[in-house]
């Protein structure tokens, strides 16, 4: 056996720590950005933060620089759901550990009510029960729950009119419930189909969501990131960031970054990070900037009349536009709002796939989406339309070119149920 050491190159690329936290911070909110600049001060000695004076927005049409009083838009901003909820969960609990755990829960809810686990666990799978069942004492039930059968069996618990029998069949019969196989239920459940009947009409009652909670908070309370305005004729639109601190180099140790300083090699990482965080929070702004533009150029048209005006748009348009990788303005318009006259919509809204017409148009995805619904509400609920039935109804009566498979994709995206789902229980 001959044995030898050979050389070999390969080319690989590596992730940085610092690449990786700047493709975070394009995904952040205006808030949430606020929220890591004041951690990064926490961490790194040589930053440090000075408050905004409040006094001026920048204003941005058509590459021209304009400013305004900030009061004229921004509203006191004022407490949400999740601050109501902590501060009664404050006044319930006494123990440290429960409030540490239930204020982890509440500032991790999604919009609908549920408990999002954060990427790198903080409590325990044990724990975090633990936390979802004291929430319940403060309401709404079935808050905190980490999916729609959690929800549902956290509401039946904790009802005193909840009917024998009805958590069993959340737990185990949801999907045969769904699919209206009563007398598989009732025969395994031993009980009559009254009985059954009388705990369906239990669980149609039950909060699947608690979305209109949150929803009341989306629009009263969430700031938006981006402020669109129409004045004297023309689109403008001013980043919603006049709140941020301003990073800037501790005074105490602005010294000890000098050429002369015997201490600048142990300052040298931290002012590495500190020049890092202000060229990313400040590209992070830029590339908002750019996409906006081109947005308000591509979508002038729902600017001036609303969602019913909205042109079919991808990423990759905008991206080729502004000569950057789509999956950068995939992340800077995730997790976004945007204020317009019609309304405060998540960024990613504006885009949307398009369907081709008969006559040769193309009509877009969210308008297929409202027709979609109002035709669903003509329908008979004792005999609904099937997905096939309205795809023929686009096909040849409003003359849009869609599948069956496509109306069934739209439908679930929507929350909308099935033919067989929506239509009127009979026994």
């Amino acid at each position: 056996m001959h044995l030898s050491i050979k050389q070999t190159q390969d080319l690989n690329l590596v992730m940085t720590v610092q690449l990786r936290q700047a493709i975070e911070l394009l995904q952040y909110s205006t808030q949430e950005l606020e929220q890591y600049i004041r951690e990064q001060e926490l961490v790194n000695p040589l930053i440090e933060l000075s408050e905004p004076t409040f006094q001026e927005r920048a204003h941005f049409s058509q590459g021209v620089r304009r400013h305004t009083n900030i009061l004229e838009h921004v509203t006191k901003y004022e407490k949400n759901i999740r601050d109501d909820l902590f501060e009664e969960i404050k006044l319930a609990f006494h123990e440290d550990q429960d409030i540490k755990l239930l204020k982890h829960i509440i500032y991790h809810l999604d919009d609908n009510g549920y408990y999002e686990q954060p990427i790198t666990p903080t409590f325990k799978d044990d724990e975090i029960e633990k936390g979802i069942h004291l929430l319940q004492a403060i309401g709404p039930l079935g808050i905190g729950a980490r999916n729609l059968k959690e929800c549902l069996l956290l509401q039946t618990m904790y009802r005193e009119s909840s009917p024998a029998h009805a958590e069993t069949v959340i737990f185990s019969y949801l999907d045969e419930l769904a699919n209206k196989e009563w007398k598989k239920i009732a025969n395994e459940l031993n009980i009559s189909l009254c009985k059954l009947q009388e705990i369906y009409q239990f669980i149609q009652t039950l909060q699947p969501k608690l979305s209109s909670l949150f929803h009341q908070e989306a629009v009263h309370h969430n700031t938006p990131d981006i402020i669109v305005d129409y004045v004297d004729g023309t689109i403008t639109f001013s980043l919603n960031d006049y709140y941020l601190p301003k990073i800037n180099i501790h005074a105490d140790y602005a010294p000890y970054i000098t050429a002369n300083s015997s201490e600048k090699s142990y300052f040298k990482k931290y002012l590495s990070d500190y020049q890092w965080l202000v060229n990313s929070v400040e590209q992070r702004r830029n590339t908002i900037i750019k996409i906006m533009r081109a947005l308000i150029e591509k979508q002038k048209a729902f600017f001036l009349h609303g969602f019913d005006a909205i042109e079919p748009l991808t990423l990759r348009e905008i991206a080729e536009q502004i000569e950057v990788h789509e999956s950068t303005v995939s992340r800077v318009t995730t997790n976004k709002y945007v204020q317009t006259a019609y309304g405060t919509f998540e960024l990613r809204d504006l885009f949307t796939s398009k369907l081709q017409t008969t006559n040769g148009n193309s009509v877009s995805q969210v308008k297929v989406k409202s027709l979609l619904v109002d035709y669903i509400k003509t329908e008979n609920k004792k005999k609904p339309f099937s997905d096939q039935k309205i795809a023929e109804h686009f096909n040849t009566i409003l003359g849009i070119e869609i599948s069956r498979r496509t109306i069934a994709k739209y439908r679930e995206e929507m929350n909308i149920p099935s033919s067989t789902r929506r239509k009127v229980i009979q026994f």
